[in-house]
């Protein structure tokens, strides 16, 4: 009776001749001295199914594999060896296979925690700034829709003081620009790319323009630590795996830009955009209570409208605040400038005005 066998070692398949016997199953062929594997010892691969090729692996003999491929033999082995029927696994193949899994999981949470939290750090350093421009548009497009862009000159003019004023000592902010939208959302956000989006209502809602550069400084952070960056490459990272996994790939780029929940940032990002707000606002000598205040007022405005609000893209992306049960500790953890430090205004009432303007003109994106 003829049979094919494995040596484990390389890709090669060798015929060999068997015997089945209730010792086992002796088998020899070209180059391969007679050996016996013992029944005590065999195992199946897969259990035996009618008209399919049955392998068998032996204990002693890790790797190596037997393949009966006629069905004489297989009903005679298992006359001999009816546990084999039942893909019967001795004890030290279980623990063979168990360490095999444990190993799996190890590795592929090593490979999770390279790619949720040593990779998006590095990888949103080095990023080519093409490929950012590029994400921020997608995603910018993804949320905002068909939105009016707000373009009143005098109230660009006034968004860009604040912005080169909050910025000056940051070469990472260098390429940042700030957009507002026409939309009647209360909402604010920063995109790959050094994009900052701010809507109408955000500035409707303001009392003082000292919150709205509080607001922007906050969005400043997480541009200044590349945290809209770290998380397209988290989500990059996660598509591989679920690709890897499924065996099918995709347009990664275009799926991200629809993934706009990404940016409900972790709280550890969130603490870090806080305090570069509150450092940029004291080192500009604007008055951090302002960040205070306007955040109190977020929290009452996002509680009376949370029911009857409309979702849509840019509701998924959250507000500054959304996701984060630890809220009232953060804004408890805003200080005043120093007793020695005197509050200067970060606009003027006619750049104020003008800002609150701003969507006085608009424009089709």
């Amino acid at each position: 009776m003829k049979a094919t066998y494995f040596d484990g070692q390389t890709a090669r398949h060798q015929p060999v001749d068997i015997i089945v016997s209730q010792e086992g199953i002796w088998f020899s062929g070209d180059g391969i001295a007679g050996r016996l594997w013992s029944l005590s010892g065999l195992h199946p691969i897969d259990p035996p199914s009618p008209g399919q090729p049955f392998r068998l692996t032996h204990d002693k003999h890790p790797g190596e594999r037997l393949i009966l491929a006629d069905e004489a033999p297989v009903q005679q082995l298992l006359g001999f060896a009816p546990h084999l029927a039942k893909g019967y696994l001795p004890g030290s193949h279980f623990m063979q296979v168990a360490k095999w899994m444990l190993g799996g999981i190890a590795v592929l949470a090593a490979a999770g925690y390279i790619i949720f939290t040593v990779l998006p750090s590095w990888a949103a350093q080095v990023l080519p700034e093409s490929w950012k421009q590029r994400a921020g548009e997608q995603v910018e497009k993804s949320v905002i829709g068909d939105a009016k862009t707000c373009t009143a000159p005098a109230g660009v003019a006034a968004f860009n003081k604040l912005l080169t004023r909050l910025g000056k000592d940051h070469p990472d902010l260098a390429t940042a620009r700030v957009t507002v939208y026409d939309m009647d959302l209360l909402n604010a956000f920063a995109a790959p790319g050094g994009r900052v989006i701010f809507t109408r209502k955000i500035l409707a809602e303001a009392s003082t323009p000292d919150e709205i550069a509080a607001v922007l400084a906050h969005e400043l952070g997480h541009v200044a630590s590349h945290h809209p960056e770290e998380q397209l490459v988290r989500v990059a990272g996660l598509q591989i795996l679920l690709s890897a996994f499924s065996g099918s790939g995709s347009d990664t780029l275009g799926n991200l830009a629809g993934l706009a929940a990404i940016f409900r940032y972790s709280r550890e990002a969130e603490t870090e955009a806080d305090a570069f707000a509150v450092e940029s606002l004291q080192k500009n000598a604007i008055d951090p209570m302002a960040f205070k205040s306007f955040f109190e007022k977020l929290l009452k405005l996002e509680g009376r409208n949370s029911e009857a609000a409309k979702t849509t893209a840019l509701d998924r992306v959250g507000n500054i605040f959304s996701t984060h049960p630890d809220t009232r500790l953060r804004i408890d953890a805003i200080k005043p400038l120093p007793a020695d430090v005197k509050a200067e205004p970060s606009l003027s009432a006619e750049e104020w005005a003008a800002l609150q303007a701003i969507c006085g003109t608009a424009k089709e994106l």
